[in-house]
Formats: structure tokens, C-alpha cells, sequence
């Protein structure tokens, strides 16, 4: 599966209040911006864009504090980058 896809599938399994753990969340997905260098590198190289547009140091600084038992609060501040994601991944089909 493309790296894209991959980040889209947690955000909207995120917003969508399939995920219970927002704690472990916020740790994959930060992983997939840098830690996992292997998977950031490949990401980054597949779409730019969309790595860039979810690189946000409010986007990071929100899953480090936020509390993970405020689902709720997951979902609204996620939507947003959720959105933007969806349609940076159909800019990336469309090339």
C-alpha cells in the first residue's frame, strides 16, 4: 500500500471514531513523520504536498498534549487535516 494512503486510512479511521486509543495513535503518526525515517522518506517522495501540509508543528504539538481520552477533541482538530489530505491525495492521482 502507498504511503499516502497508509497516513489518509489512520486519519479517516481517526475522525470517524473507529480508533479507541488516541494515545497510541498520536505515537504512530508522529512516527510517520520522522521517526520511521524509512516510511517519511518514501511518503515525502510519493507526495510532497500532502508530507508538508501534515508536517505541522500544530499538528504535532496537539497529538503530544492533547488528552487521548477526549475522542471528540481528536476528531474536530483532525477533520480539518483529514480534508486537506483527502484532496492532496486526489491532486497526487491525478498526475
Amino acid at each position: 500500500m502507498r504511503c499516502s494512503q497508509q497516513v489518509l486510512d489512520m486519519l479517516q479511521q481517526a475522525v470517524t471514531g473507529q480508533i479507541d486509543n488516541f494515545w497510541d495513535f498520536s505515537f504512530k503518526f508522529n512516527a510517520l513523520l520522522g521517526e520511521n525515517e524509512e516510511f517519511a522518506e518514501a511518503w515525502y517522495n510519493e507526495n510532497p504536498e500532502m508530507f508538508d501540509a501534515l508536517n505541522d508543528f500544530e499538528l504535532m504539538m496537539f497529538l503530544e498534549e492533547h488528552d487521548p481520552r477526549d475522542k471528540q477533541g481528536f476528531i474536530n482538530f483532525l477533520t480539518p487535516y483529514c480534508e486537506r489530505a483527502k484532496q492532496l491525495a486526489n491532486i497526487e492521482r491525478d498526475i
